[in-house]
């Protein structure tokens, strides 16, 4: 009896993580990123700022001293290139950004004193004017905002004195006033941006940090809920079988192979615990030879149905779970199918297996007995929900039941499922659902 080709399905197996929650991680903002590119953006339009001072720069030779005149220069912009060296290596940023600011204050202050005529009013303002909103750009880079909203404040005021004393050219203190409060306005609106792209990538931080928690933990409650189903398959396959065959065991060569089967039974419970070997494959065709002697053991009367079967690989927890399960829906045919109020009728039983489109296949395991209504199964019956349905769906496949009483069953195993969707999808879905709820 042939399956009908199933599509082939590409989808992942097991809790990996979700390329969602992946592809957002690595595309958001974050305070990191927030700070490289802020400090790359200062380190960069400081220099460009600075080669505007270079006319006042050269003139201010005229009336500084010849050693001020070329230190105070060489140390600035020195730090000025320092910031930017460090922001480009994402190295000491906060460090050279804050000394540069530290290194402005003590220029302001120590301007007077570099100027050879200190009671002579100077031909032009300082140069310093062309890097005092680069000054307040780097403490709102290096300081924390209270130390940096006091630097944006006081700077200014400290520039409108010296631009109103003869050394800084005696301008007018309205004029001296109006460049304080430019270089105000233009400080205030930087740490204010600074300030807010800094707490909005703060909130994206921790909403990142709180999603990859949820998704930890429901990586983890899958695993355990994996580790139940395995368990509880093994218990009825295993070791409920075991207690029934010790049961109805009369001989002493009956006892016998029920204690071989407990002992099998409790190195399976021990065994079921250690993780199992990773990359582990195998064929398509050896896991149809080994249903087909699984079949042949358990009842010479199961007829073997196959069609080409391609050299292809199948990973080994996926060749595991359809084996058991095909294994159980044979028990079951066995143990179930007959009708013991009717006369003796032989039953047909088929196993089947054939490979689908892609990298998928099915297998069948049929029979013409009474039948059942798959909808009154109960709920504490393992060996239909765990042995078969839930262990194919933990590896990503489908199990359907085609049967009515008095008309048969057949039980189709399908891997990959063509429909569903993987445990990894099934968390992303949970996740993305957990977003919109927040």
């Amino acid at each position: 009896m042939s399956a009908p080709a199933r599509p082939a399905s590409t989808e992942t197996r097991g809790p990996s993580a979700p390329p969602g929650i992946l592809n957002r991680t690595r595309g958001s903002i974050s305070r990191a990123r927030i700070e490289t590119v802020m400090s790359r953006t200062a380190g960069v339009f400081g220099i460009v700022f600075a080669l505007q001072a270079l006319p006042n720069l050269l003139a201010s030779g005229d009336y500084l001293s010849p050693g001020w005149a070329i230190a105070m220069p060489v140390v600035l912009f020195t730090g000025m290139f320092a910031v930017l060296i460090t922001s480009i290596v994402a190295r000491g940023v906060a460090i050279a950004a804050g000394a540069m600011a530290t290194v402005f204050v003590l220029s302001l202050v120590l301007w007077p004193a570099a100027v050879i005529q200190p009671n002579e009013t100077a031909p032009t303002e300082p140069w310093l004017w062309y890097i005092v909103t680069v000054a307040t750009a780097y403490a709102a880079i290096a300081f924390n905002v209270w130390l940096a909203g006091l630097y944006v404040v006081v700077v200014p005021i400290m520039y409108a004195i010296l631009r109103a004393l003869p050394s800084g050219g005696g301008a007018d203190p309205g004029l001296a006033a109006l460049d304080a409060l430019y270089v105000f306005i233009l400080g205030a609106f930087i740490l204010i941006l600074l300030t807010t792209l800094r707490n909005a990538a703060d909130r994206v931080d921790q909403a990142q940090q709180a999603a990859m928690l949820r998704y930890s933990v429901a990586v983890k409650q899958d695993a355990m809920e994996a580790e139940r189903l395995h368990v509880d398959a093994l218990v009825h396959d295993r070791v409920l079988t075991t207690l029934l065959s010790a049961s109805k065991s009369n001989s002493a060569m009956e006892r016998d192979l029920v204690v071989e089967m407990a002992r099998d039974a409790l190195r399976a419970l021990h065994s079921s615990g250690e993780p199992g070997k990773p990359g582990f494959e195998t064929t398509l065709g050896e896991l149809a030879e080994r249903l087909a002697n699984a079949a042949h053991v358990l009842s010479p009367g199961f007829d073997y149905a196959h069609g080409s079967i391609p050299q292809r690989t199948v990973p080994g927890d996926v060749a595991e779970a359809v084996f058991s399960a095909s294994v159980q829906a044979m028990v079951n045919s066995l143990q179930h199918a007959d009708d013991p109020t009717a006369d003796k009728v032989a039953i047909e039983r088929t196993l089947s297996v054939h490979a689908d489109k892609g990298e998928g296949f099915t297998v069948q395991v049929s029979d013409t007995g009474v039948g059942f209504d798959p909808a009154q199964v109960p709920q504490e019956r393992l060996g239909l929900r765990v042995s078969i349905r839930e262990r194919v769906a933990t590896v990503g496949g489908a199990v359907q039941i085609q049967s009515v009483p008095g008309g048969g069953a057949s039980i189709v195993i399908i891997w990959p499922d063509p429909n569903g969707e993987t445990t990894a999808e099934h968390i992303r879905r949970a996740f993305d659902l957990g977003e919109q709820a927040s």
